[in-house]
């Protein structure tokens, strides 16, 4: 790409804009390729819905609690977090960072010249985040779909029970009651944890941007220099939020810890 056109993406103008830019038509190349692949998906949940039966369970009866009372599949992954954050977090806090997170996807993109193609080799930073929280999302799903089962405890399907009927235990099995000791670590350790990972996370690519020219160092200062410092802070505080999320999982599945910080107010 000429200097010129690198400058004017920097600022945001995009070179689709500009009278020269070579353009297709999206008809009938690219509607014709969404459309078909609508017709094969259509296609496909047809057949499926064939093959398999809705997972309906019995009619609800107002006096009597389903233990455990699941989600939907596609809100399980909600009720998932809640094992591992307050509510307020889980159910607001973290849905709502990531609508923001894609709400500024257009204004934090770099690549004008790249417009309409997300692939990995255009957008290998976007496309590896987005798919690690995409993994994580399903993960959650997963786990609180197959793997969750009475008081919601772990469970191994067709191991300890057979989580996936109307009927939740083997007959003369007692429920599984969880035998991990939970603490809090004290808060002190969890505000300067907190401030080191967060400080640390914004800090340390700046300084890895100027160690030199080799490798990966000359390849963060050019991104960083792309970005500039505002789009910089805006990605790192959702990169580093999203990471939050893991490390918060395996410290309490890993390490037994269920908050970082414990106030009256809130836990964290």
């Amino acid at each position: 790409m000429a200097e010129s056109d690198l400058n004017t993406a920097k600022s945001g103008y995009m070179l689709s804009n500009k009278p020269d830019y070579p353009r297709t038509p999206s008809w009938p190349y690219f509607v014709w390729i969404v459309f078909l692949n609508i017709l094969l998906m259509i296609i496909i949940i047809w057949a499926v819905s064939f093959i398999f039966n809705a997972p309906l369970e019995e009619e609800a009866a107002w006096a009597k609690t389903p233990n455990p009372a699941k989600a939907p599949w596609y809100f399980i992954g909600l009720q998932e977090l809640l094992v591992y954050f307050d509510p307020w977090i889980a159910g607001v806090l973290l849905p709502t960072q990531i609508v923001i997170g894609l709400i500024l996807i257009p204004y934090v993109d770099i690549s004008p010249w790249a417009q309409g193609r997300y692939g990995a080799k255009d957008r290998k930073f976007a496309v590896t985040f987005f798919s690690l929280g995409l993994f994580l999302w399903f993960s959650l799903i997963v786990v609180g779909q197959w793997l969750r089962g009475p008081s919601w405890e772990l469970y191994w399907p067709f191991l300890d029970y057979p989580i996936d009927g109307h009927a939740w235990t083997y007959p003369g099995v007692p429920l599984k009651v969880t035998e991990a000791t939970l603490e809090n670590l004290p808060n002190i350790v969890g505000v300067v944890s907190l401030t080191l990972f967060f400080i640390g996370g914004m800090v340390a690519p700046l300084l890895l941007a100027k160690m030199g020219s080799f490798g990966i160092a000359k390849k963060s200062r050019e991104y960083i220099e792309k970005l500039g410092m505002i789009r910089y802070v805006i990605i790192q505080i959702h990169v580093l939020l999203a990471l939050s999320v893991v490390g918060k999982i395996l410290l309490r599945l890993i390490f037994g810890y269920k908050y970082a910080i414990t106030t009256p107010y809130f836990n964290i």
